[in-house]
């Protein structure tokens, strides 16, 4: 799939409310990664998103991505409507990622609509990223097996996502560099039906659209530190839940 660029995100798109949740503090910055406590490749799932996790990621790191992920998802579905805004959503999401640390390529900020979609969700997804990324294609492909599977997490996206009307992947691995990335990508199907397992429906009926934005991301850890005891205590006030119901057998 071709993608276009969005014209630009707007970085200061935020309210006071952020500023008030993370308001300056000192802490001591932490670089690097520990090479111990590593883990298997994962699937977890949060509200109406998918997120992934490549082999070898530490559990501080996979903790970091999920907590970022909950925290901008919250804090955009409070600010903008997801469903009468998307655009507005996906660009104060990206931007809460922002501003925590996670510092975005603008270069590959991009929308694309498909309309007269046709084929998987899922599969169409895994075409797209193998392109590029042959190891998070595997975990993703992975995951989706074993999200098949399972109802119970195929229901709830199912309900969260509003039958696909509003849902995102996020796989997170470590860059050439080293450095911890997240690319995010949002979707937004419509159709004349829904269905439950819309990610895997082979779609054929016509009159189907499809959208992607999408944005990518590496985290800034001396910038993070800085926010992530404000995180830790603005989650513990959060009431949603995530579900890791996928992890790779080494």
């Amino acid at each position: 799939m071709d993608l276009k660029r969005i014209a630009g995100l707007d970085l200061a798109a935020y309210s006071e409310v952020f500023e008030r949740d993370f308001s300056a503090r000192t802490a001591k910055a932490v670089q690097g990664r520990a090479l111990l406590d590593q883990r298997a490749a994962a699937g977890s799932l949060l509200g109406g998103n998918l997120i992934s996790t490549a082999r070898g990621m530490t559990r501080q790191d996979r903790r970091d991505v999920n907590s970022s992920v909950r925290y901008a998802q919250w804090y955009a579905s409070q600010e903008r409507n997801r469903e009468t805004d998307a655009q507005g959503w996906f660009s104060l999401f990206a931007v809460v990622l922002w501003d925590m640390g996670w510092e975005v390529d603008e270069q590959r900020v991009v929308e694309q609509s498909y309309n007269n979609f046709s084929g998987r969700v899922s599969q169409a997804y895994l075409n797209k990223i193998a392109a590029v990324n042959s190891q998070m294609a595997k975990v993703t492909k992975d995951m989706f097996e074993a999200l098949s599977v399972n109802s119970s997490m195929l229901r709830s996206l199912s309900t969260e996502s509003r039958r696909g009307r509003e849902f995102a992947i996020a796989p997170a691995e470590y860059d050439e560099q080293g450095r911890l990335s997240l690319d995010l990508n949002d979707f937004s199907l419509k159709a004349r039906s829904q269905r439950e397992n819309f990610l895997f429906w082979d779609w054929n009926e016509g009159d189907v659209t499809l959208t992607h934005r999408a944005a990518s991301f590496t985290l800034n850890r001396v910038k993070f530190e800085k926010v992530r005891t404000q995180l830790s205590d603005r989650l513990g006030r959060i009431a949603d839940a995530i579900f890791e119901f996928y992890q790779e057998r080494l």
